[in-house]
């Protein structure tokens, strides 16, 4: 007991909320009388970084190692090395979201699935939405990198379900538990990365971690191409599998506990309501434009889904424990910044999706070689994107995010003036330039957003900024398709004149994302200037540390009285 009482002692010096334990070994989640088990606990403080080891019921100091910058400690190597591998899940299942397009006609073929291929991706973005809302009860009740392993496993899991699938029905529940896995590791991976790192030092974390985000929808479209056309579309899955199996493992050895975080009651009724609404209503949105946006199936799945959403709303704002802290919409910065990033999603589609269907519709160029010819974007972001969070950092949001969506505007407007004789090379151009600025402009809106929270309240954040951008896309492009399906002529019509129609109804795709841009642009001249930016980040930094320092010398104390 003694030596338990001198490690509180030795390592605070006095000073207890300039301490950080941030490692929480699992051993002390349950306090018992029992000896525990070996682990190490690593107690932090001002003068340097302490190791202790459990032998029995007593602590042992191991070694010690000074570590102090500006009176904080930080363990960049563990940081980074943490954040590479977080994103290396991350990356596994945003890629997911675009490499199976090029593989649906050979699905479809394979399976006689014709009229029913669509599901493919409908379970899978159904599935997502629904896994996005609870990951943030999920991390915070059984930690974030427990719960990020776990799932990164059900998404290994699902992959090999579907690279197997002997019927279309086993696939289209397979793709179903790919996108439960997928829907909570993307939130909970970005809880991680903001517990790693101080408020100062989010911006170009997230700026490397946005890679994983931003340039795997682009990259997705290249490997499937060549995985469909050379080896089969069953690779779009099992390609995951290998990478799986390896990211598990390692990130099961390697990443640490998160700082514990309140536990609160599962509110089950708000979790069937929420469910209800987001299946129906996002399944409308995926379907309306195969079954007729007025057919009575869609209205009713529309209607339905937003009553149901609208309810669940309501029991949010009336409990003491939600599901899905809905507060924190109240929060004017946080909003903001949610509204400024989905609608920057949204501008980004145009391209993944329009210039793929003109170049193979109207050009009839191989899927494989489109995939190439979008790879310019990826590369752009892969360039840029450390720097917008670095700009994020050290200016806020306002500066980086205007000029990024300016150079994207830039591109979009020349890419909206297309025709069938613009060269493949000018089209590059236009892409990697739009690459450039949007990794610029994107990786601000995040980082701010979350610096406007509080600690406590991450997790909840990240959950509710995933399942919006959902919602936000599904609905966008919902609208978009059904002004692009409206421009298009009849598909049996092949004259001139009709190619003319088609190429005038996919630059249009890009005159509404160049105005959806504009709107961005407008909206970044009330987001955080550098100052605000500033003393956000000094509120969350004195905030984190009285939260670590607290929670964990609690938690020492009571296994010293146990």
């Amino acid at each position: 007991m003694h030596e338990r009482a001198d490690l509180v002692r030795i390592d605070t010096h006095g000073a207890p909320t300039r301490c950080a334990l941030w490692r929480r070994p699992e051993s002390y989640t349950r306090v018992t009388s029992r000896p525990l088990p070996l682990a190490r606990l690593d107690v932090c403080c001002p003068d340097g970084c302490h190791h202790w080891m459990t032998t029995g019921r007593s602590f042992v100091k191991a070694a010690t190692e000074a570590t102090v910058s500006r009176g904080r400690f930080t363990n960049l190597p563990y940081q980074w090395k943490a954040m590479w591998i977080v994103l290396l899940g991350t990356f596994m299942v945003v890629l997911d979201t675009t490499i199976v397009s090029l593989g649906l006609r050979s699905v479809a073929d394979d399976f006689h699935a014709d009229k029913n291929i669509e599901w493919v991706v409908t379970s899978y973005i159904v599935a997502l939405g629904v896994a996005q809302l609870v990951s943030g009860w999920l991390g915070d009740r059984f930690g974030r990198a427990r719960v990020y392993i776990y799932a990164l496993a059900v998404f290994t899991l699902g992959s090999l379900a579907c690279s197997v699938a002997p019927g279309f029905g086993w696939l289209i529940a397979a793709r179903a538990l790919q996108g439960a896995g997928g829907g909570i590791v993307v939130p909970i991976a970005m809880a991680i990365i903001y517990d790693l790192f101080e408020p100062s030092e989010r911006g170009r974390a997230i700026g490397y971690f946005s890679i994983a985000l931003m340039a795997a929808p682009a990259i997705g479209p290249v490997l499937g191409g060549t995985l469909v056309s050379s080896i089969g579309w069953r690779w779009l899955f099992l390609i995951n599998v290998p990478i799986g199996l390896m990211a598990v493992p390692v990130t099961a050895r390697l990443l640490r506990e998160s700082a514990p975080v309140a536990r609160r009651t599962f509110d089950l009724l708000g979790f069937v309501v929420v469910a209800m609404g987001l299946v129906a209503l996002l399944v409308g949105l995926q379907q309306g434009g195969s079954w007729g946006w007025s057919s009575g199936s869609v209205v009713v799945l529309l209607v339905v889904g937003g009553g149901l959403l609208t309810l669940f709303v309501i029991r949010a704002l009336s409990i003491e424990s939600p599901l899905a802290e809905i507060r924190l919409f109240t929060n004017p910065v946080f909003s903001l910044s949610l509204v400024v990033m989905s609608l920057s999603t949204l501008a980004q589609y145009a391209r993944i999706v329009y210039i793929p269907l003109e170049l193979q519709g109207l050009r009839d160029i191989p899927a494989s070689t489109v995939g190439w010819l979008m790879m310019p974007s990826a590369v752009g972001m892969a360039i840029t994107l450390p720097l917008g969070g670095k700009l994020a950092d050290k200016l806020g949001a306002r500066v980086p995010v205007t000029a990024g969506m300016a150079v994207v505007a830039a591109a979009y407007w020349q890419l909206s003036h297309l025709s069938v004789d613009t060269s493949l090379w000018t089209i590059s151009i236009w892409i990697f330039l739009g690459g450039l600025g949007s990794g610029i402009g994107m990786t601000a809106p995040n980082v701010t957003s979350m610096n406007a929270v509080k600690a406590t309240q991450v997790g909840q954040a990240t959950a509710l900024s995933q399942v919006a951008r959902q919602i936000t896309l599904a609905m966008g492009l919902a609208v978009m398709a059904s002004v692009f399906f409206g421009l298009m002529p009849p598909r049996a019509d092949t004259s001139a004149g009709a190619v003319g129609t088609a190429m005038h109804a996919y630059n249009s795709m890009f005159v509404i994302s160049f105005w959806i841009l504009i709107g961005i642009m407008v909206l970044a001249q009330f987001m955080p200037d550098r100052a605000k930016a500033t003393a956000m980040q000094e509120r969350l930094a004195a905030e984190r540390g009285a939260l670590r320092a607290g929670g964990y010398l609690a938690e020492s104390a009571a296994v010293m009285e146990a």
